[in-house]
């Protein structure tokens, strides 16, 4: 007996086979590891007509979100273990994804957003910041998968503020052990990592915790109370239409943290987040996305050549994910690409030497952010015959220090009209975001605000950038000035080519080099 495919209704969920007869259905928490979960159910049962029946909701949870195990004859079925499909009365915001007038997208006050012409935003929500292992008068309870959760009041409004910035969202979730963490013992014991390197000063952001069922009820959580609560606009916050999954976990030390692990592994319950926070979604909102978080190493390079289980090449993750994820059952996964020129500090990308038009380039950098589309149009990625969605989901153009201040960002805003013309001819592709609102002088030494840091008034802005002026005119009456001025300083030809660059289907042949590769 093979499993085809799995499928959540209101009332049952329905397994589809190739073969009738008697079963035994296990029913477990669908923690990644070498055993498998905490058993749920043993559901004695049978394939009628191609089809196994269960009530969708088990003795105290949602089956929704289980892993199904069905045995014939003693003998466990081959095939998907997953729910891959949601029926379409499940949620209860129906309809197709919004199509919007531009893919332009920021972080910043509404009335920014406004004066730019931006419908929708992508904020940063962090699991520690909202959630508390206890209840008490400033807490709100939230029922997932048969248990009470409890997230605080304080640090749900601060989430509500910055969902009011646009009226289409698109979250980036994250996992803080420290940054912007509570420091609440008991919640993080049930969140963070067990893997996470505490004594790494590095080490950011935590990845979410599939290993265990503590860590996984915590995150599910996470998901359905944010997808429950902005599933439709109301208070004046913008509607919930999809998550980001952590942040660039191919540098998982730094991003993701999940202490050393190779990549089969960690891309391995990187998945199982992916399709947590697609269930989550699903369930309440019809058309909700969900995306792998990549920056622009792909192929054979990676943040920390040295140690090659502390980060991955984006093209290995990607590789792995849809290996995994057709294992247990396809999902509409996508990519959330970052593609900053392949040396941050510098915003010519045009100039990049890492990056050339194959499926074996080192970089994706604005250069060639064509190849990624190309690369997920393979058949062996299509998810039910379309290539899988892409949106840039934070890039920006340093501007340097000194004497090369002007130069620099007359650069950026140029190569943000660039960047941004080739980003909207991407077929697959629902967003461009502008990175910093303001320069951050914490970042890294990076100036990748459209403003200037104004040092006498902290986190407030200084004077506007040129490439505040290349954001704004996109997508209206303005943007024929602004392409002739930017097309005028990279240079016509160049421009041109990289407007519409040679893909190479394929990996690179190193017999060959062109002028611009």
């Amino acid at each position: 007996m093979k499993i085809l495919k799995i499928e959540a209704g209101c009332e049952v969920i329905k397994l589809y086979t190739d073969e009738d007869g008697d079963v035994m259905v296990r029913e477990s928490v669908p923690t990644v590891g070498i055993k498998p979960g905490w058993t749920l159910s043993m559901v004695p049962a049978a394939a009628k007509d191609g089809v196994i029946t269960l009530p969708r909701m088990g003795e105290k949870n949602d089956r929704i979100f289980s892993r199904f195990t069905v045995y014939a004859n003693g003998n466990a079925a081959e095939g998907v273990s997953r729910v891959t499909d949601v029926l379409e009365e499940v949620p209860e915001v129906k309809g197709e994804y919004p199509t919007l007038r531009s893919i332009k997208t920021f972080c910043a006050h509404a009335d920014i957003m406004e004066e730019l012409g931006i419908e929708q935003a992508r904020p940063d929500i962090n699991l520690t910041s909202i959630m508390t292992a206890f209840p008490t008068e400033n807490t709100i309870p939230f029922e997932h998968n048969g248990r009470t959760y409890y997230f605080t009041k304080k640090g749900v409004e601060q989430v509500d503020a910055s969902m009011r910035n646009a009226p289409i969202q698109t979250a980036i979730i994250l996992n803080f052990p420290r940054i912007g963490s509570s420091g609440e013992a008991a919640l993080l014991d049930g969140c963070i990592h067990p893997g996470y390197d505490w004594n790494e000063s590095t080490a950011f952001i935590s990845a979410f915790d599939m290993e265990t069922e503590e860590g996984i009820g915590y995150y599910g959580a996470f998901c359905e109370f944010l997808a429950d609560r902005y599933k439709t606009e109301k208070n004046g916050c913008g509607r919930l239409v999809g998550f980001v999954v952590s942040n660039e976990v191919c540098s998982q030390y730094v991003w993701g943290n999940a202490g050393e692990m190779p990549v089969e592994k960690y891309a391995a319950e990187y998945t199982q987040a992916l399709r947590t926070a697609w269930l989550c979604g699903k369930k309440h909102i019809n058309c909700f996305r969900v995306y792998i978080s990549l920056d622009h190493h792909w192929c054979n390079v990676r943040h920390t050549p040295a140690h090659l289980q502390r980060s991955y090449p984006g093209r290995e993750i990607v590789e792995q994910v849809n290996l995994n994820a057709k294992k247990d059952g396809d999902f509409p996964w996508g990519i959330a690409h970052h593609p900053y020129p392949e040396d941050l500090a510098y915003p010519d990308f045009w100039n990049d030497r890492m990056a050339d038009f194959t499926f074996s380039t080192k970089k994706i950098t604005f250069k060639n952010m064509e190849v990624l589309e190309a690369f997920l149009s393979q058949e062996q990625y299509l998810y039910k015959g379309e290539p899988r969605r892409i949106i840039f989901s934070e890039q920006g153009f340093n501007s340097r220090s000194g004497e090369l201040q002007e130069l620099t960002e007359q650069q950026a805003a140029a190569g943000y009209v660039l960047a941004y013309m080739k980003a909207r001819k991407i077929k697959t592709c629902d967003m461009f975001t502008h990175h910093a609102y303001i320069d951050n002088p914490r970042e890294f030494g990076l100036n990748l605000g459209m403003f200037r840091h104004d040092a006498s008034k902290p986190n407030r802005r200084g004077e506007p950038k040129p490439i505040y002026a290349s954001l704004k005119a996109m997508d209206t009456p303005d943007e024929a000035a602004a392409v002739e001025k930017a097309r005028a300083f990279i240079g016509p030809a160049l421009f041109d080519y990289l407007l519409d660059p040679p893909i190479q289907y394929g990996d690179r042949d190193t017999s060959e080099d062109n002028a611009f590769g």
